[in-house]
């Protein structure tokens, strides 16, 4: 019987783990709570020490919009096209990732694009 260990890297799978919670720019901590796990699972994820299961797979592709190719097979495609996204759903989901600085820094480039322009 072959197991998905033997069919799948679990090095480049947890690379790939890596690479995607760097992207969200959250530490090895706050992906790890926000997924409801340890620190050290993520960990051992990253190292390819332990396979990342295959319904963990599932939930990062649907709570990250990639499909599971990139962690499998290392190919960047989103699970869902942008275009079928709600444009709010989308924005939100970003901000969900913001930190306060970051929030207020929009908040404050938002300000500036509602601005009117001034008739000199």
């Amino acid at each position: 019987m072959v197991t998905y260990e033997e069919v799948f890297d679990a090095k480049v799978m947890g690379e790939q783990l890596k690479k995607l919670r760097k992207s969200i720019r959250l530490s090895q901590e706050k992906f790890a709570e926000e997924l409801g796990m340890s620190k050290d699972t993520i960990y051992n994820y990253e190292k390819g020490k332990t396979a990342i299961p295959h319904d963990l797979v599932k939930k990062l592709c649907q709570e990250f919009n990639v499909s599971a190719d990139y962690f499998y097979f290392e190919l960047e495609k989103p699970l869902v096209e942008d275009n079928n996204l709600n444009i709010n759903d989308a924005f939100i989901r970003e901000l969900e990732h913001c930190t306060d600085f970051e929030m207020k820094q929009l908040i404050e480039i938002l300000k500036i694009l509602q601005m009117k322009p001034i008739a000199v």
